[in-house]
């Protein structure tokens, strides 16, 4: 059931990566979501954005992450709020979810766009599920790489799920470097034709993942997210 203009006080804000900031919110009573889904954030009345939960179901609060841009007034307006102020919240709304009876699936996250992989994440991890999980996660560099402490320590704590990074502009990273592509995909995953893919990311990237899985992959069942950034 969708909740609408839900005042909601920020109980803690986090640097998460550079030019990124977490916000920790009060979770209304009786509201509920499935993992992946999303939001509808204001600071006021009518000036609002779509933000996807980086908290799980399980969770007694909800979280959202952004980067905080210097050419969006609403960006710096929500980087003006301090712990205590109050948030408008909606929701939730959205089909790009995690669904239990899923055993094999892929992420692609490009920058923000992990944002709903964390919760899924969070999600699988607290109820012990055995689906196995391969996140590809690329970023210009390791300090642009939201969540990286924590998605270290998931992946450290499941068996059955794989990360693997990839910066495009940081020369020195000791790992992958490069955008996301067949290749990349093929040396990476196995079987990508029997998995269920999720991609999010910048709007481009989402529409080329899933052009690429479709044609070389013949991936049947795709799930997209796109992050524009306002």
């Amino acid at each position: 059931m969708v909740m609408e203009d839900c005042r909601v006080k920020i109980l803690e804000i986090k640097k998460v990566a550079d030019f990124t900031k977490s916000f920790v919110l009060e979770k209304p009573k009786s509201f509920e979501y499935e993992p992946g889904q999303h939001g509808y954030v204001e600071i006021s009345p009518n000036d609002g954005k779509p933000f996807s939960f980086v908290s799980s179901p399980h969770e007694k609060i909800i979280e959202f992450a952004t980067i905080i841009r210097d050419q969006s007034k609403w960006k710096q307006d929500l980087n003006k709020k301090n712990v205590g102020d109050e948030l408008i919240l909606s929701g939730p709304y959205g089909v790009f979810k995690y669904e239990d009876i899923e055993a094999d699936i892929a992420f692609i996250a490009g920058g923000i766009g992990i944002t709903p992989f964390i919760g899924i994440l969070r999600y699988i991890n607290f109820k012990k599920r055995s689906t196995k999980v391969t996140l590809l996660y690329s970023n210009k560099s390791e300090n642009r790489t939201a969540f990286k402490n924590e998605l270290d320590m998931l992946e450290e704590k499941n068996p059955n799920l794989k990360i693997v990074y990839t910066m495009t502009e940081q020369e020195d990273f000791d790992g992958e470097k490069g955008r996301i592509n067949e290749d990349f995909i093929r040396k990476h995953v196995r079987n990508p034709e029997k998995k269920v893919w999720y991609v999010a990311g910048p709007p481009i990237m989402v529409k080329e993942m899933n052009e690429l899985l479709k044609k070389e992959f013949l991936v049947k069942k795709i799930k997209l997210d796109s992050f524009v950034g306002y």
